[in-house]
């Protein structure tokens, strides 16, 4: 499992901002911040930014 800290890096690596991180993923920043910090727990967010990051959603979220 990743901290948060360690997630959002990962996120600016790969695109720079959060913005541009949902922008691909197709979801607002706000879910995409959300999802990041565990204020809610969206499935289908939480598999597209793994799938991107070419990680497992327990990888980066735990159980």
């Amino acid at each position: 499992m990743m901290t948060t800290l360690e997630i959002k890096f990962e996120v600016l690596r790969m695109w720079g901002t959060i913005t541009a991180g949902a922008e691909a993923l197709e979801c607002s920043r706000s879910q995409l911040s959300y999802c990041i910090h565990g204020k809610r727990k969206t499935p289908h967010i939480r598999e597209k930014l793994a799938r991107a990051l070419n990680k497992s959603v327990e990888e980066l979220f735990g159980k």
